[in-house]
Order: structure tokens, then sequence, then C-alpha cells
């Protein structure tokens, strides 16, 4: 019985240490970003939770590689989710699922919008900030990095089909 119990006890232990959701995404309480979720209203002139923002291309200084295809998705209460699956039709799809996506939160600091992701795996753990500017339906992300490097992403707004469940975020 003790071994039993020793068990249950070890399996409830690690299993509250698990933070992914069934989908493999990993989730962070708020606590771990440096921001907090927008409640400002005014956010919502710059940025549309109702499409989705499909990349087109980077600009790199200092830095070497290429974009990942990807999409943003802005849910209402400072949530944003970031996608790497996304088929390119959505007209085919039914259900955009925010637990497929990568968590993170924006807030509206005077005229800029700040997102943060909290990125980890099983070597390290970071918290990537970037500040987001508008040009027309543009949406231009500013990632600084070390030594003069730097990163500006651009985004295409494209619309959701009526068809399209969107889910909410589970965090």
């Amino acid at each position: 019985m003790v071994k039993f119990l020793t068990s249950i006890f070890t399996i409830l232990c690690f299993s509250s240490c698990i933070r992914y959701n069934e989908y493999g995404h990993y989730r962070v309480g708020l606590s771990r970003f440096t921001i907090i979720p927008n409640t400002d209203n005014r956010a919502y002139a710059i940025i549309d939770t109702n499409v989705i923002y499909r990349f087109v291309k980077d600009e790199r200084i200092n830095i070497s590689g290429s974009g990942k295809p990807r999409y943003y998705k802005f849910y209402s209460n400072g949530r944003i989710a970031e996608f790497y699956d996304i088929p390119a039709n959505l007209k085919r799809e039914y259900v955009l699922e925010a637990k497929k996506g990568h968590m993170g939160y924006y807030q509206l600091n005077q005229s800029n919008i700040i997102v943060q992701f909290y990125n980890s795996n099983a070597n390290a753990s970071e918290l990537l900030s970037q500040t987001l500017n508008l040009k027309g339906d543009t949406l231009i992300f500013n990632y600084r990095g070390v030594e003069n490097s730097s990163i500006k992403s651009f985004f295409i707004k494209e619309s959701v089909p009526n068809h399209v469940l969107i889910t909410k975020p589970d965090w």
C-alpha cells in the first residue's frame, strides 16, 4: 500500500510540472512575461482581432537564416497566437484552434504595441519581445538582438472566412 501511495504521489508531482497542452505547445504563467495583457481599447485601432496576419518577408541585419512562414492571430484581452502550421488556404479549414498556436501577449505602450512570446525547449528558454508598427494593412514586427542585429518581419492582413470557427486561447 505504501508503494502504491508513493507511486501515485510521484506521478502527481511530475504531472503537475508538465506545462504542455494536448498539442505539445508550452504554456507558462503570466509571471514569466514583463508586460501585462492589453486593456487599452486604442490598440484595436492598430490591430484587427477579426483577421489573421500572414508572413510576407524578413529584413535581417547581422542575423543569418530566413523567416519561417507563420501567421499571427490577435485575440481580445491582450492575447496573441503564433501559428506555423496553418494551411495557406483557410477556405478548406473549419477551425482555427488557438491551442495549436504558440502563446503570447501584447500591450499598447504609447503609440507602439509590444508583443512577447515565451519560447522553451529542453536546453533553454527565452522571452522574445518585439515592437509592432502599422503601415497601411501591413504589420511590421521589429526585433532587436545583440551586437546591432535586428529583424523586421512584414505581415499582411488576411480575412478569415465566415465558416471558420475561431476558438479562444487556453492561456
